[in-house]
C-alpha cells in the first residue's frame, strides 16, 4: 500500500478494540463511555486522512452510524422481520435489548432509515445499514487505489 499514506494510522488499534470490547462485553456507562470513545477515535482518524481516496466514504458511513446510534442511547436500531425469520433467539434478545449494540427497531427509536435495514443473504445471516454500505465503498475505493502503480514524478 505504498500509494497510501496515512496520519495516526495506530488509532485504529484502540478504537477497534474498544468497540469491540464495548459491544460484546460492556454494560451501563462503561459501555457508552468506550463506544463513543471508540467512535471518537475513528472520527479524528478519518478527519486527519480526508485526503486518501474513499476515506471520505468510510467518514460518512461512521459518522451515519454514530449519529443513528446517538439518537438511540448509542444503540442500532435492527430491522426485525429479516432477524425473526433467520433466528428467533437473535430476535427475542434484540426485543430485551441484551444484544451487542442492537435494539430492536420500532416506533420508539430514532431515524430508522439510517437503521440495520438491508437484509444480507449470506453466512452467517446479517443486516446493514446505509452506514455499513457507505463505508464498505470507501474501503473498496481505498483498496483499488492502494493496487494501482505509484506514478513515478519526472
Amino acid at each position: 500500500m505504498t500509494n497510501v499514506k496515512f496520519n495516526w494510522l495506530l488509532l485504529l488499534i484502540p478504537a477497534y478494540i474498544l468497540q469491540v470490547a464495548s459491544i460484546n462485553y460492556l454494560h451501563g456507562n462503561l459501555y457508552k463511555w468506550m463506544l463513543v470513545t471508540s467512535y471518537l477515535l475513528l472520527v479524528v482518524f478519518c478527519i486527519r486522512n480526508l485526503r486518501v481516496p474513499g476515506i471520505w466514504w468510510t467518514f460518512a458511513g461512521t459518522a451515519s452510524n454514530f449519529l443513528v446510534m446517538s439518537t438511540n442511547g448509542l444503540r442500532m436500531p435492527a430491522y426485525m422481520p429479516p432477524v425473526f425469520s433467520f433466528s428467533k433467539h437473535t430476535a427475542l434478545l434484540l426485543q430485551s435489548g441484551q444484544f451487542g449494540k442492537s435494539v430492536a427497531m420500532g416506533t420508539t427509536t430514532n431515524l430508522n432509515f439510517l437503521g440495520d435495514i438491508f437484509f444480507l443473504r449470506v453466512q452467517p445471516p446479517t443486516l446493514v445499514s446505509i452506514g455499513d454500505i457507505l463505508f464498505a465503498i470507501g474501503v473498496v475505493i481505498l483498496i483499488q487505489n492502494a493496487m494501482q502503480e505509484k506514478k513515478e514524478v519526472a
